[in-house]
């Protein structure tokens, strides 16, 4: 690898930039680097949502899963673990839940791209800011980031001694403890250490025990050092690590009309407002991750380069009780598994990456962005199936439906596999004036992608004595691509406080190898790239000396190949199954609205507003369930309505003009904030109100007309007193101050529940679905 030894080389000798060089800018205005550089929020030609450390702890937001109560056109999809959830921007988001295959969000933790999406659930300790990029983003941040990027900026180390604690204590078990030290150790050498401690109880039951459920404890550390080496030369390392162990996520029963399912649960009652399980196997989802950075920056005369080398280690490992029901041994049942005994494995990531970059000074006729990229990325799957039933007859006797069994049996699987991720890219954009006021915006990025994949499932038991429930499959391949992404644009400046945009990008997601245990080893084809194109026309300005700030955004993006579970002829065999493919389009459209307004002294609100329409295409998904038993045999494969290829076969589903998952049509927040010194004292008094707002969604690709949560709205509410200078603050706070009940995601169960029972449903009920108070102390030097 000539080129990765290059750019070690270059690290070597031209280390990292852990200085930015800052545009001016006027006290209190919103600063980012959502083009790899140092700029004012306003002076951005991009959709860019920036949340500093301030306003995420006004609003008790903890971690990435709670930006979307500051971000409309973010939304958030539980899933049975992390790897199973996923964020959405402007409704589009990962469709495809394998560990082979990447994101359509982007999470990037200090420049470092993290390359799958369980790795983005993380808690938000000791930042500066939080950015929210809007719209394909891969010019300048790669090929997982076609729907939008979520840059998690941390604190860098101070020039003076700091030292900051906050300490969360709420209903339902939840405690939450956060420090921070920062400040010199020499002239020239500045440290930063940071901590947090998070024990969050479940709020969801376990009748079977009586123990919480969907809870969690998770701590990490945070190192960093900050070096002016030369007078032009600086270095920053850190050193992350964080852990979590959940004893999550198992979904609840919503809904059931099987009368056996219905017994089985109790004394569990299904409904929408269900807040217990009756489950009997290990049911938890644990992570782990390392990352190691060194990020330097060298002045050359008036340019900077910067180089960015980080590693990662990721892992993770999971189980959930597949039947939901508590089951110590297998019961007889007329369908579906009398036991769900293991459903789970582990994963892990190990990424090495290299950045170097060249940024030209700002405010010059022509402006630049410049560099190369390295990845090599290793991707491990692991997975465990063990499931028991029972047959009637011998000493089982006469099947009675629920009860147990005297000789169960057992049927098991297992694999390995691992797939193999290597990138060479080169990327810049420029802004070039073509008059005082008028810009034209250009960039791209050529990449070059080599991925292979390794799998072996022996096609034996899991454990001696039980029957195999695959077959053997053993195999690896190969594929590699190369592509140019880009975007063009212009952009007019009025004046310092006004600008406005159009642009035009193309963005592009890799190929991907299915390397779950239902693969097929021996013989796979790759997921080809997915690929989307974008328009958005913006508006920024300011007005009354900054009193009101205004960011508007019309957007319109056309997805090609969406990368997706679905049907699959094999050419050799002719069987039918349900793979990763390319097997549709989409496009989103719609306007956002995002506003700051202070009208008078301590009084100031802010919020936004998201228009959305979408549309979308997709061949060969699974039929919803009720819809099966009207499902004719059809070779003319028609749209919107379920067909089988086959008398008996599989019912499949043709989508045309459906509703992407999870994307509302309309979403919305706003926050009024009050504050007073109170007189004869150095306190001041605050008070904080928030509002969400949504219309409803369907979280089925398949358009299943159960899977709609409907519109609602919620409000939180917080009130406290801090010292003028921010030494400390206490703040008492409520969440959902109106008990409005919402669930996170809704599908079908698994359990009894087939064509002929089709009604019986399972969701995610978070913990914000329920009213719940807290308070909040912070105390800093």
């Amino acid at each position: 690898m000539p080129l990765a030894a290059a750019l070690l080389a270059g690290t070597a000798l031209v280390p990292t930039l852990a200085h930015a060089q800052a545009q001016a800018s006027d006290p209190g205005e919103i600063v980012v680097t959502a083009q790899k550089r140092t700029e004012r929020l306003q002076d951005v030609p991009l959709a860019v949502s920036a949340l500093s450390a301030e306003t995420l702890g006004r609003q008790q937001i903890n971690d990435t899963n709670g930006l979307v109560a500051a971000v409309p056109s973010l939304t958030y999809t539980q899933g049975n673990n992390v790897s199973n959830s996923t964020f959405r921007v402007r409704g589009i988001g990962t469709t495809l839940f394998n560990q082979g295959s990447e994101s359509s969000v982007s999470t990037v933790i200090d420049g470092v791209v993290m390359a799958r999406q369980a790795q983005g659930f993380v808690d938000l300790a000791d930042l500066e800011r939080v950015e929210v990029l809007r719209g394909p983003q891969g010019t300048l941040f790669g090929k997982n980031a076609t729907a939008g990027v979520i840059s998690v900026v941390t604190a860098r180390p101070t020039d003076r001694f700091t030292a900051r604690a906050d300490a969360t204590i709420a209903e339902l078990d939840e405690y939450r403890i956060k420090g921070t030290m920062s400040g010199p150790l020499t002239d020239r050498l500045r440290a930063r250490v940071s901590g947090f401690y998070n024990d969050v109880g479940g709020h969801i039951t376990n009748v079977a025990n009586g123990r919480d459920k969907n809870g969690f404890k998770s701590w990490g550390l945070r190192g960093k050092l900050d070096w002016d080496a030369t007078d032009n030369l600086n270095f920053l390392a850190t050193l992350d690590y964080r852990k979590m162990n959940a004893d999550c996520c198992q979904p609840q029963y919503i809904q059931t009309t099987t009368p056996l399912l219905t017994q089985l649960l109790g004394p569990v009652v299904a409904s929408r407002h269900n807040r217990e399980v009756n489950i009997d196997a290990p049911s938890f989802n644990k992570t782990r991750q390392w990352i190691a950075s060194l990020e330097g920056n060298l002045e050359l005369g008036d340019h900077t380069l910067t180089s960015l080398t980080a590693w990662q280690d990721f892992d993770f490992d999971n189980n959930v009780d597949v039947d939901g029901l508590y089951t110590p041994s297998p019961i007889f049942v007329p369908f579906s598994n009398g036991k769900g005994v293991l459903n789970g494995g582990p994963a892990g990531v190990k990424q090495f990456s290299q950045e170097l970059r060249l940024t030209s000074p700002q405010n010059r006729p022509l402006t630049y962005v410049a560099g190369l990229y390295y990845l090599d990325l290793d991707v491990s799957r692991g997975f465990r199936r063990r499931l028991g039933s029972c047959v009637a007859g011998g000493a089982n006797g006469a099947a009675v439906y629920g009860q147990p069994c005297a000789v169960p049996t057992y049927a098991s699987t297992y694999h390995e596999a691992s797939s193999k991720t290597e990138q060479f890219a080169a990327f810049g954009q420029a802004e070039l004036k073509l008059v005082d006021a008028l810009s034209l915006i250009a960039g791209g990025r050529l990449q070059r992608e080599t991925v292979s994949y390794w799998g072996n499932r022996p096609g034996l038991a899991l454990v001696a004595g039980d029957t195999a429930q695959l077959g053997a499959s053993t195999g690896s391949g190969s594929t590699a691509d190369t592509d140019l992404s880009g975007k063009l644009g212009l952009q007019y400046r009025f004046s310092r406080d006004v600008q406005a945009y159009l642009t035009w990008t193309r963005g592009y997601k890799g190929a991907a190898y299915d390397i779950e245990v239902t693969a097929n080893f021996v013989n796979q084809r790759p997921v080809r790239p997915e690929t989307v194109k974008a328009w958005e026309a913006g508006l920024k300005f300011d007005l009354f000396d900054r009193a009101l700030s205004v960011n508007a955004a019309a957007f319109y993006a056309d997805y090609s190949d969406l990368q997706v579970q679905a049907a699959y002829t094999d050419p050799v065999t002719g069987i039918v199954s349900s793979i990763p493919t390319n097997a549709g389009s989409a496009i989103t459209k719609g306007v956002e609205v995002e506003f700051t307004a202070r009208p008078a002294r301590g009084l100031s609100f802010n919020g936004g507003l998201t228009y959305l329409a979408t549309s979308v295409d997709v061949d060969g998904l699974s039929c919803p369930l009720p819809q099966q038993a009207g499902a004719g045999v059809s070779n003319a494969s028609p749209m919107n309505s379920c067909y089988r290829l086959t008398a008996g076969g599989t019912p499949y589903l043709n989508v045309r003009d459906g509703r992407l998952p999870n994307a509302p049509s309309w979403r919305g927040s706003l926050t009024a904030r009050y504050e007073s010194d109170l007189p004869g004292t150095d306190l001041a008094l605050f008070g904080q109100v928030t509002g969400n707002a949504q219309s409803a969604v369907n979280f089925s690709l398949e358009q299943d007309p159960d899977a709609v949560q409907k519109g609602y709205a919620t409000f939180d509410a917080s009130v406290g007193v801090r010292r003028q200078d921010g030494r400390y603050s206490v703040t008492l706070f409520v969440r959902n101050l109106t008990d409005k009940h919402f669930l996170t995601s809704i599908g079908r169960a698994g359990q009894l529940t087939n064509a002929a029972n089709p009604y019986n449903l399972t969701g995610f009920i978070p913990k914000d679905a329920d009213r719940y108070f807290g308070a909040n102390l912070s105390i800093s030097y």
